[in-house]
């Protein structure tokens, strides 16, 4: 009996996976994590380039996150600001450069992530925040070689010590992956 459980199984897996290759794969991940400040700006403003650190749950199973990213005050963005952020800034857009992001999963396979785009609000005192940034998925290692597809970030979190721009925070990532190995 636990032999024609075990054909079952393989026999779907072999017919799930040119199906999720071509429908693509619902990104649905919570995380958690801190970030810190670089030594390293790329526009001269007093913004470093950060690096975010995480875990989270979802589509790749317990994974773990990493995020670079810059930001600029940007009055354009203030529009996506909820109530009581009143600091706005934007992803640091560069010709021909793209943040970039590495979610490992649980297997240690890894997909990449890229982007350019994305806002953030801060409260006036510059101790909590709001954001959004979105990009696509491009290759990564292991089951996610050929990745592709888009995803939307959403996180919050608090600036808590301001020397080295250590902070915490939350968010999840939604979007579509497609694995395209042809």
């Amino acid at each position: 009996m636990k032999f024609h459980r075990l054909v079952l199984a393989l026999t779907l897996l072999a017919i799930a996976g040119p199906v999720l290759a071509k429908d693509g794969i619902t990104v649905n991940m919570k995380w958690a994590g801190i970030g810190y400040d670089t030594a390293t700006e790329m526009y001269e403003d007093g913004f470093p380039v950060n690096l975010t650190l995480a875990t989270g749950k979802g589509t790749f199973g317990n994974s773990t996150l990493a995020i670079t990213a810059e930001f600029v005050i940007d009055g354009s963005m203030i529009g996506n600001c909820p109530e009581g952020y009143v600091v706005p800034v934007a992803v640091v857009s560069i010709p021909e450069h793209y943040w970039a992001m590495t979610i490992t999963a649980a297997d240690h396979s890894q997909v990449y992530g890229f982007f350019n785009e994305g806002w953030m609000c801060l409260t006036d005192d510059w101790t909590d925040w709001v954001g959004e940034t979105s990009g696509f998925f491009y290759g990564g290692s292991g089951r996610y070689e050929c990745a592709s597809g888009e995803w939307v970030a959403h996180y919050q979190g608090r600036n808590l010590d301001p020397s080295i721009g250590f902070r915490s925070i939350t968010g999840d990532t939604q979007g579509k992956l497609y694995l395209d190995c042809d």
